[in-house]
């Protein structure tokens, strides 16, 4: 992971803002999301960190102040960092490799 923001607010409608305008702004990709309770939302992108700071400041403006909870930036996310983050909703699992399928060829009559 190069870089990772998130955005944590009030409500979902807000959260939902957020992305959007944080997709839209810069090139990021959400990775997921966490609603830890009391109607908080985080949100968790990654990408370039000047994509980043782009897009988490835009995230925030769109939200408003009143939604917004805290924000963040991490550049270069330790793997301990990354591991915890990979159990987010929204969050597709880790490619398993294909299983070999292995035919048997039927009797012959």
């Amino acid at each position: 992971m190069k870089s990772l923001g998130v955005i944590e607010t009030r409500g979902w409608v807000a959260a939902i803002q957020a992305v959007d305008a944080a997709c839209k702004a810069a090139g990021v990709t959400c990775i997921g999301y966490r609603k830890p309770g009391s109607g908080l939302v985080s949100v968790c992108f990654e990408g370039e960190i000047s994509a980043i700071h782009t897009a988490i400041e835009r995230g925030v403006a769109v939200a408003g102040a009143e939604h917004t909870v805290k924000s963040l930036v991490i550049a270069r996310p330790e793997r301990c960092v990354v591991e915890a983050l990979s159990n987010l909703k929204g969050n597709p699992p880790p490619a398993k490799k294909a299983a070999e399928q292995v035919v048997i060829p039927a009797p012959e009559p």
